[in-house]
Order: C-alpha cells, then structure tokens, then sequence
C-alpha cells in the first residue's frame, strides 16, 4: 500500500491561510478522564440514487456514493462496501437525531441561513429557556417531528433524566427520570457521583430515543423511551450486562455516544478515571426491533477503553471502533491475529451484532509504536473517529482516527492495513497529552476538512497551543491524498467542533464553544465571521453545538442555550 511520511506531509504545508492562540491543558486516557466543566459535508445532504450491491473490501462490488452532503445506508446486500455501486441514507431534514448530525460522525449541518454575512449578527435567544439539573456530558437532539408532532430538543443529564424541550420557548414537554445515579464512583477523580454520560439517539421510525443510563450499583441499563411523552417502550429496558462478558460492577463506564446504523444500536463502553481496572472496551450491540438479539465485542486484553465522546463512525455498513491502551506497560507484543492480543490502541472494524469478521489487515489497524502509546497512556481511545469521502481520491472512503499524542491517522476504510498500514499518518500536535476530541468534516470549494480541537502542542501554521484546527485533505495526481493543517483558531476551553454550509459546500463556518462564549470560523481560513453576543456557562469540554432550523443549540450547565440570526 501506499504511504505518505508525517514528516514530508508537514514539512509542505503551504496551504495554510491563518492564526492562532496559545494555551495548554491535560488529561488521562481512562474513559472519564473529561469531568472539568469548561472554564474559558456531510451526511446531511439528499439521498444519493442508484443501487449497490454488497462487495469484497478489497475487490469492489459495494458501492460508496453518497449524495450531495455524503455516503449513506446500503442498497445491496452482503459484504463490505467496494469502490463502485451507490449507497444511499434516509434523509433526516432538520433533525438532528445522533451525535454530529449522521452515522459517519461528520458534523455536518446544512443551514440555509447561516451565510457568512447574515452571521455577523448572531445573537442569543433570551426568551428560549430550557432549563434542566445536573448538567450534561451529552449533546443535545433535536426531531422536526418530536414530542406531540412538534419541533422537539431532548437532552440527557448527568442527573439520569431524559428531557424534552418545545422548539420555540423551550418550554419542558415531558421528563423521564430513569432512576437513581451511582453515587460512589471508584478509583477516585474528580467526581464521585455517575449519571447519563453518553448521548442518546433517536430513531425516527419508531419514534424512540435509545439512551444507557446507570444504576445505583453501577450496572447499566439501555432504555427506549416514546419521543412522544417519555415513556418506556415495550421489552425495554435491557441490561448491559451480558452473561460471560458481563459488566463488572463499578468498573465501567458508557461514556461515548450511541450509534443507531441499519436498525442495530451500538453502545460502546470504557473504564472510569485513572484506568479502573479490570474492565474492557467492549461494544454491546442490539436489534431495536428485537431487543432480545443481542451481540457484544470485548478487547481480548484488560483495558482498551472506547470512550471518546462521539462515539463509533460507520460508512453504512461497517462500525469503526477506537481503542485505548492495555493493561500491560510494556506489553510484550501486540499480534491482533493471535488469541493473547490486547486489541489495545487499535482501529477495528465491526458488522452486524458487534461482530470482527476476522484478525487481518481488512478489518484490524493499529500503528508501529502502539507498545510505546501503551507505555506512556497515549491512547487511540480518547478521541472519536469519523468516516469521510474525499472527491477524486483513490480510495472509496477513509477513516481518520486521532490519538491523544497528536497522530492523525487516514485509513482506507475498505482495507484498514494492519500494523502500520494507514495511507497518511500526519502529526498534527506535539507528543504527549495532546489531543482528546470528537472531529468533524465537510467540503468546500476549496477541498475536504477534519477539524479537531486540541488540548495543547497544536502544529499550527503560527504558534500553537490549545486551537481549533482544520486539516484540509488535498488530493495529488493519481488520487493520493496529502492532507495538511490549513488553519488555527483560538479556543478557550478544548469543546469540540461542528460544520455549517448553506447548500453542501458555500459559506462553510467552523462553530465552538470557547468559554462561555459561541464562536464561528470561515471554514477555509479559520478567520471569525461569526460575532455572537450571549454566554452559555458550565459547558462541560469535548462535548459540541448542534445545528438546526437557522440556530446553533449548546447544552449548559443548566439548561440549553441557543443562538438564531437576528
């Protein structure tokens, strides 16, 4: 396969069209290590057409062509998708329904209003006021078709409620408490009690709202609320736990977002701060339409925590899950094929109920210095990927999975190259407690971003330290891509970042939160554009805005926040 070095691919970076700020910051790579509050195109395009059937990874027969905002759900059957076909995604419209928009975790909103110009005078809604308690590690949903066949928020809280919002004055719709929080947490950290961390997602079909909230023993359990009104659905809730891969008791923790892709959720599972040990990374799959078809995959070795705050990224058909460090410093060897492999600080692919189809290089990444990523708890596991497509690139789609010392890894999504088998790996921060992030993607005239935010260390066309920053992904003759950082921008408090186009492509606007207050970049220079008064405190960080109807919405520390043009 073909590589391009870190070291050539920074050393060109002469696309770059912006500033930055400096600041720094720290973490851990346990699943909660992100407890402080914060103290300073994507998939949503229409349907693509035509019909792809299912195909060998390698080989080709899928398809992979989305429509114009992204790739989308398989019309064919069987197999991985190929480089040819067409894959096609229910539209969503407005709603906002999963993390970051879409199932390839993009962070992608196409809002007609937000052009560069009309947000110049972008201005909190002080009438809209949707208060709640406890504070939230998720972000918040919305459904144009929600509660009562209303425009609808929901938001899931640190205090084990599941809240509905009316659009318009935020006026609480119904409140479903699911029961008492763990109030002791282990192995110590910043906090003692455990609520709702990960955030939920909709299905719009059936008008539920899977969320996993904890119990007073620090068991899980998966409930199906009615968007409606908040109540249980029938065969629900389920419990996390699993027979022999059961959850031991106050080890773990849900910390990543949920994935509902082809009628399956997806729940991953981590560990809590200062690696609680023993637990797994594991992921607990479920049929919605039968929740008594169950499947989980574990890490074989102790640890191998997937607790980055968005969760698993998905082409359609695959899940791509990310893991953390092992149990072993220094472990002894890696050998994903082999049964004693730790699975640790790793890229997999998983399909249906949670299953790897097998341990080869189609299906299984990790990079050449994973035993000293396991050594120095530089973990894969604490960012989130995201799955993208790349206009005349030779590959179909890629995965780009971040580590937390500042490794920017593009993986052919077809064939995820084992050891050492990424297409780019650009580094994008200095070594260390670089990075913890769930990125975003979109595409512009000019070419195809992942933004990310950065703790500290950033590599920054000016400066560094902690930014926002946007990798534009340049394709090269032959179809090789040469991604490059771009731009830097300022950022206060490390929350993640989303994406707003007018249509797909124009106007394209960077949007965090940076202390308490909303920022928006120009997408291709990272230069402000937005000037939005207000404040929103208690954010808590790598959490991220959402878009919807012509707002960008923020979840507080006590209730919503929500910006409009004015």
């Amino acid at each position: 396969m073909n590589r391009i070095s870190r070291s050539h691919w920074y050393l060109t970076a002469s696309f770059v069209l912006a500033s930055i700020a400096a600041c720094s910051g720290g973490g851990s790579s346990s699943e909660d290590a992100a407890t402080h509050p914060g103290t300073g195109g994507a998939m949503t395009g229409g349907p693509s057409t035509g019909s792809g059937g299912g195909g060998n990874p390698s080989t080709g027969g899928g398809g992979m062509q989305g429509g114009d905002g992204g790739p989308g759900m398989p019309t064919g059957t069987g197999g991985n998708p190929g480089s040819g076909g067409a894959m096609t995604i229910p539209e969503t419209g407005q709603s906002v329904l999963q993390r970051n928009k879409d199932i390839a975790r993009t962070g992608h909103f196409i809002q007609p209003k937000l052009t560069h110009a009309a947000v110049a005078n972008m201005m909190q809604d002080a009438a809209f006021t949707a208060a709640y308690t406890g504070g939230t590690w998720g972000v918040p949903l919305y459904m144009e078709d929600g509660a009562m066949h209303k425009g609808t928020f929901f938001i899931a809280t640190m205090g084990n409620d599941v809240v509905a919002f009316d659009e318009t004055t935020g006026a609480t719709t119904w409140t479903k408490n699911l029961g008492p929080i763990y109030a002791n947490a282990p192995c110590g950290g910043p906090y003692k009690t455990v609520g709702i961390f990960g955030t939920p997602a909709i299905d719009p079909a059936s008008r539920t709202l899977f969320v996993v909230a904890p119990t007073p023993t620090l068991n899980f359990m998966v409930h199906a609320l009615s968007v409606d009104d908040g109540s249980e659905k029938a065969g629900w809730p389920v419990d996390a736990s699993m027979g022999a891969a059961a959850v031991p008791v106050g080890k773990h923790n849900q910390r990543g977002a949920l994935s509902l892709v082809n009628g399956v959720l997806y729940i991953p599972f981590g560990g809590h701060w200062g690696d609680c040990n023993p637990y797994q990374g594991r992921v607990l799959a479920i049929d919605t339409t039968d929740p008594t078809k169950r499947g989980v995959w574990a890490t074989q070795g102790e640890r191998g925590a997937i607790w980055g705050t968005g969760g698993l990224a998905s082409d359609g058909t695959s899940i791509f899950a990310v893991t953390g460090d092992s149990a072993r410093k220094p472990p002894a060897m890696h050998a994903p094929e082999a049964p004693a492999g730790p699975d640790s600080n790793a890229v997999l692919r998983l399909t249906g109920l949670a299953v790897l189809p097998d341990r080869t290089a189609a299906n299984y990444y990790y990079p050449t210095r994973w035993a000293a990523m396991d050594a120095a708890d530089l973990d894969f596991g604490s960012n989130s990927p995201v799955f993208i497509k790349v206009p005349m690139a030779k590959q179909a789609g890629f995965v780009v999975a971040t580590s937390k010392d500042g490794h920017m890894a593009f993986l052919d999504s077809a064939h995820l190259g084992g050891q050492g088998g990424e297409i780019v790996d650009l580094v994008v921060a200095q070594s260390g407690m670089s990075i913890h992030t769930a990125p975003a993607s979109y595409t512009t005239a000019m070419g195809t971003y992942v933004t990310i935010s950065t703790d500290s260390g950033a590599h920054c066309p000016a400066g560094g330290g902690t930014v926002v920053m946007g990798v534009r992904v340049n394709v090269m003759a032959g179809g090789m891509i040469a991604p490059t950082v771009a731009w830097c921008a300022p950022n206060g408090t490390v929350t993640s970042p989303i994406a707003t186009t007018t249509d797909g492509k124009t106007d394209p606007i960077v949007w965090y939160m940076s202390g308490t207050g909303l920022v928006g970049v120009d997408g291709d220079t990272g230069m402000p554009v937005a000037k939005a008064t207000g404040a929103c405190p208690g954010v808590m960080r790598w959490t991220s805005p959402i878009a919807a109807q012509g707002r960008i919405i923020v979840g507080g520390g006590t209730g919503l926040c929500s910006w409009s043009v004015k």
